[in-house]
C-alpha cells in the first residue's frame, strides 16, 4: 500500500449543471448540515490509482449541496447561496478540503430513500476547534442562516458531526469539550425550531495512537470519552464509531476510511430515524 508521501489532491470542478430540480414537496428534500474539522470536510487523500466513485468527475445521483459557506472571520457567504448537483470537493473555501465522508453518507441514505433527494450544507473548516464553530462564531452564524434557507424547500434532517482533534492537543480545551459540543448541539437546535434535531457524532481516529506520547493519548481519550458520553445521554443523538478506519498519518482518514465512515454515519442515522 502506498504510504502518505504518494498521496496527493485530485480537484474536481464543482459542476453547476446536471437533470435535476428540487423536489416541489419539502419532505422530499432531507437535508443535513456536515459540521467539524478536515476529517469532515474531506483532507483529500486520493491515490491516482483510485477507482473513480459517483461524485468524482460527474454529480452524484439524488444529492445536491449548498454553496455560501462563510470564511473563519466572517459569516457573510463567499460565492451563491444556492443549490447545486454534488460532487467532490464538497467544502470549497479551503484547498485542503476535497474527498470527505459527506457524499459517502448521502448516496448510501439515498439508496435507502429513493424517493427522496438528499441536500448537504457544508460547514466545516480544516484544523478548526470548536470555540471556532460555537454558537458566537462566524462559521455557526453562517451554517444556521443557510439551514434556514435550506428550510425553505427542504426538511432539516440531521447533522453530522467530526470534530475534535484540535482541541484534544490542548491540556485545557480537552476536558471542556463535551460541555461545549453540548452547548453547540442545543443552541442549534434552538436556533433552528427543530429541538429533537439529530446529531451523528463521529469518533477520532486511533490508528497514530502507538506513536502518540502518553499524554497525547490521554487527551484524545478525554475528548472521546466526551463524544461517547453526550451521544448516548441524547435520546436524538447516535455515536459513530471509528474502529478499524485506517489513517494517512497521525490525524485524517483516508479515501476508503472515509467511504466506510460516511456508510457508517448513514447506518447510525437510519438507526436513530428508521426509514418509513
Amino acid at each position: 500500500m502506498s504510504g502518505p508521501s504518494r498521496f496527493r489532491l485530485r480537484w474536481f470542478p464543482p459542476a453547476t449543471r446536471g437533470p435535476w430540480a428540487l423536489p416541489s414537496d419539502p419532505q422530499l428534500l432531507r437535508v443535513f448540515l456536515l459540521m467539524g474539522q478536515s476529517n469532515m470536510a474531506g483532507f483529500g487523500c486520493v491515490r491516482p490509482d483510485d477507482p473513480w466513485q459517483p461524485g468524482d468527475h460527474h454529480p452524484a445521483p439524488g444529492v445536491l449541496v449548498l454553496g455560501g459557506q462563510s470564511t473563519l472571520k466572517s459569516p457573510r457567504p463567499r460565492g451563491r447561496t444556492c443549490w447545486r448537483p454534488a460532487v467532490h470537493p464538497l467544502h470549497l473555501n479551503q484547498k485542503s478540503a476535497a474527498f470527505g465522508l459527506g457524499l459517502p453518507f448521502a448516496l448510501r441514505l439515498w439508496q435507502e430513500m429513493p424517493d427522496c433527494m438528499i441536500g448537504l450544507i457544508p460547514c466545516a473548516w480544516g484544523g478548526a476547534p470548536i470555540d471556532h464553530l460555537g454558537t458566537d462564531s462566524a462559521l455557526y452564524a453562517n451554517a444556521v442562516r443557510r439551514a434556514r434557507f435550506a428550510a425553505r424547500s427542504g426538511t432539516l434532517a440531521g447533522v453530522l458531526w467530526h470534530q475534535g482533534e484540535t482541541d484534544a492537543d490542548s491540556e485545557s480545551a480537552a476536558p471542556a469539550h463535551a460541555g461545549k459540543l453540548s452547548a453547540l448541539m442545543a443552541g442549534l437546535r434552538r436556533d433552528l425550531s427543530t429541538p429533537q434535531l439529530p446529531f451523528l457524532i463521529g469518533d477520532l481516529g486511533d490508528f497514530a495512537d502507538e506513536r502518540r506520547k502518553p499524554a497525547a493519548v490521554q487527551r484524545r481519550n478525554i475528548v472521546r470519552s466526551g463524544l461517547r458520553r453526550i451521544a448516548a445521554e441524547d435520546p436524538h443523538a447516535a455515536f459513530v464509531e471509528s474502529a478499524g478506519l485506517p489513517g494517512v498519518d497521525m490525524v485524517h482518514f483516508g479515501r476508503d476510511a472515509l467511504v466506510e465512515f460516511g456508510n457508517r454515519y448513514a447506518t447510525a442515522y437510519l438507526g436513530l430515524v428508521p426509514v418509513i
